[in-house]
Formats: C-alpha cells, structure tokens, sequence
C-alpha cells in the first residue's frame, strides 16, 4: 500500500508521514529529505544551483526559491525528475508499504502512485507558529506561505482531510480513526 500525505508548510504533513509509518509498519519516504540527497550528490542539480541561486547552501536556495515564482519554477524543473527517478525506484519494492510525504505530492505527479492521499490541513495561526518554531522570520513565513497557497488547489482531490489543530495525540486518533488497525 501506498499512502500520499500532503498539505501547506507547517500542517504537520511530517509528523502525520511518521506517525503513520510507525503505526502501520511502512517506509517513510520524506520527498524534502529525498530532494536534500539528490542536491548533495547529484553533480548536474549542483551545477544548476550554483547558476541558478550562486550557491549549493539550502538556505540560501530556500530563501531565493521562496522569494521568486520563476526560480522556484525553474527549480522544480531541475531538480525534481531526479527526485521522482528515486521514489518511484523504491516504490517498486512490492513487499512494502510505503508513505510518501510530500507537499507537491500532485505537483510532482505522485498522487497517481497512492492507494490513498491524506491531506493536513492547519489553522493560520499553527501554521505560523510552527514555521516560526522551525527559525523561519515573519518575512519567510509570509513567502512560504503565500507560495504554498497552490497547494490548496489540491485539497478537494484527497481521499481524507485531517486538520492537524492539536497536539499529536490528537493527531494519531484522527489518523486511527480514519484507517483503524485491522
């Protein structure tokens, strides 16, 4: 089984993406992390950034990508081919289950992959909070969240919404509830 988890940055996309995988005894596939490894060792995709950004340095990436619609398209277009080349390599192992979590879970074209996709959703205020927890300025917040905004477009196409308003208590329950252990 696959499951999809997306949603907007700070929903708690992550936390939910673990607690399943350790609930249900799957892979957890963090697509971020998966694009930090392929930025680190792909030499092409190390070549664009430094064209592209003027550096390799994931914050510095972070804070242009973040800041301009063009060189966030162009990003995408570089660097998440490899990305995908990966995922779906280890989504061919038939013997496990996996959960992708990832915000451009549809962007990328992953949703087609998933038995089911789960979107987190937040209210304004925890998203802030948690983005504010993670070192993000008010400035980044607002730019992070304002290019997420996509991502809601999306929302209507999941199986399952969960609004993510608690602590992870409450978050595991929601998540029982919607898949209980057989």
């Amino acid at each position: 089984m696959i499951i999809g988890i997306t949603g907007i940055s700070g929903s708690g996309k992550t936390t939910a993406a673990k607690a399943w995988a350790a609930r249900y005894g799957a892979e957890h596939l963090d697509v971020d992390a998966i694009g930090h490894q392929v930025l680190a060792e792909n030499n092409i995709v190390r070549r664009a950034a430094r064209l592209l950004f003027g550096s390799t340095e994931r914050p510095i990436i972070s804070r242009q990508v973040f800041a301009s619609g063009w060189k966030l398209f162009l990003w995408s277009a570089i660097i998440q081919p490899f990305m995908r080349r990966i995922i779906l390599k280890k989504l061919r192992n038939p013997t496990k289950s996996f959960v992708l979590d990832a915000a451009l879970l549809h962007q990328m074209r992953l949703d087609r992959y998933c038995d089911k996709v789960i979107f987190i959703d937040a209210p304004e205020e925890r998203l802030r909070a948690r983005l504010e927890a993670k070192g993000l300025s008010s400035a980044q917040i607002l730019r992070r969240l304002a290019v997420n905004q996509k991502v809601y477009v999306y929302k209507p196409r999941a199986d399952v919404q969960i609004v993510n308003n608690g602590s992870l208590a409450a978050l595991q329950k929601n998540i029982e509830k919607i898949y209980p252990l057989p």
